[in-house]
């Protein structure tokens, strides 16, 4: 048997091979039926959050065909191949009389319709941003009104992403359907269940779950999404340093709280260079780790997930362009200008974001979270300190800071799988 990965991604597919069978699944959940062995160093790199898009994975025996990755299978012995890696790109002069917008235009354009059906079988998933905004824009210019979904968010967001939704929905004619954060709070339990809870890294499942079943309900079977937005318009190595010393960021302060949880010898193997991951691919690794995360939940509830923004064309166009239509993902801001007016995206927006969800969740919960890590089965495989994991509750539980709060609700997802894989 020869099994093999396209290169789109719009599922993972995961496998586990023994001397008489090979199960195959979108879903990593369906293969970890029996205790596995948990890999140390794929661990520790998933507690500082390193993405790793590798066939190695964090159960031992179970591994993920990459993208374009194929898989011999013959009696008593299994071959595993990656791919040629994809071309490196760099920022090249556009062709003399071409325009930038137009040719953006033409891929985005093209990427929805190659994918999108009768506007009927097609949900949205429309966050308010600008990613989804754009696939808004595409998917209406070529289907007319289609169903948006989306997550309400509280705090200081929530006006402000109200607003530009009822701009964005009401401009493209999409009809629209919201769930409340509040009532789909994310799951802390991190118990052992009765019944497996999903492997995959999808912090608010509960209030995404509850979107896909609105969609089901109305007899769609295709969600588009934004993802591989962020992907689209990179800064390269010399950009950066001509733009003189950076400051520190958000990323490096959830990694400064996650590396204190570590014991020696994972801090060690989470600074280790990997020689295990999967080549460059054409949609961006990040993308498809993404996509991994996501799309288990959405497959179960009947609906293919479908990323434009994912494009192989369209992502390797967006690379190559010259730094004045990436900088401040200027190129995608004219094409949402051009769609829905100069008022909806100005710069400087403020942007909807889950950052503060799961320091309030984690807060609210923070006696039955201790409670339930007096026995840590991280601390027991010898990757976390236990009083380091407590320290860092009470920080997020006094503080309800958003860095502390990722750095831990990262943890709290990898002990919970852990626990149920032993």
């Amino acid at each position: 048997m020869k099994l093999r990965a396209g290169v789109f991604g719009s599922v993972p597919v995961y496998y586990r091979a023994t001397e008489d069978r090979i199960r195959i699944s979108w879903d990593v959940t369906d293969l970890a039926t029996e205790p596995l062995a948990i890999d140390p160093e794929v661990a520790s790199h998933r507690l500082v959050m390193n993405p790793v898009y590798s066939a190695r994975q964090l159960c031992v025996g179970i591994g993920l065909l990459t993208e374009r990755a194929s898989l011999d299978i013959q009696p008593g012995r299994a071959s595993y191949r990656y791919p040629a890696a994809a071309e490196e790109t760099a920022p090249t002069p556009l062709p003399e009389g071409s325009e930038a917008l137009a040719m953006f235009a033409e891929l985005i354009e093209r990427a929805v319709s190659a994918r999108s059906m009768a506007a009927d079988r097609i949900s949205l998933e429309l966050s308010g941003g600008m990613d989804s905004g754009s696939v808004a824009c595409a998917l209406a210019k070529r289907l007319g009104s289609v169903a948006s979904k989306g997550i309400l968010l509280d705090g200081h967001v929530r006006h402000p992403q109200v607003e530009r939704r009822k701009q964005i929905t009401s401009r493209l004619g999409l009809a629209d359907d919201t769930v409340e954060m509040s009532a789909f709070p994310p799951d802390l339990d991190i118990q052992q269940p009765a019944q497996a809870k999903s492997l995959s890294r999808e912090y608010y499942l509960e209030a995404c779950s509850a979107l896909w079943r609105q969609a089901r309900a109305q007899g769609h079977d295709m969600l588009f999404t934004g993802i591989g937005g962020d992907e689209l318009f990179p800064s390269y190595v010399d950009e950066l340093r001509d733009s003189g010393p950076s400051k520190p960021t958000r990323e490096h302060d959830v990694r400064r709280y996650a590396e204190q949880l570590l014991t020696p010898h994972a801090y060690s193997a989470a600074q280790s260079l990997r020689n295990f991951d999967a080549p460059a691919s054409p949609v961006p690794s990040t993308a498809l780790l993404a996509v991994a995360c996501r799309a288990p939940d959405l497959v179960r509830h009947g609906l293919w997930p479908v990323n434009p923004l994912s494009d192989p064309s369209l992502a390797a166009f967006c690379h190559r362009l010259p730094r004045e239509h990436r900088q401040g993902r200027e190129l995608i801001r004219q094409y949402l200008h051009k769609h829905l007016g100069n008022d909806v995206f100005q710069r400087g927006y403020t942007k909807e974001t889950f950052t503060g969800v799961m320091a309030e969740s984690i807060s609210r919960h923070a006696s039955s979270i201790a409670g339930q890590l007096r026995d840590c089965a991280l601390s027991d495989l010898g990757l976390v300190e236990q009083p380091a994991v407590l320290a860092l509750l009470e920080t997020v539980a006094t503080t309800r800071a958003s860095a502390p709060a990722t750095a831990l609700a990262s943890f709290l997802w990898l002990e919970r799988s852990v626990r149920q894989l032993h």
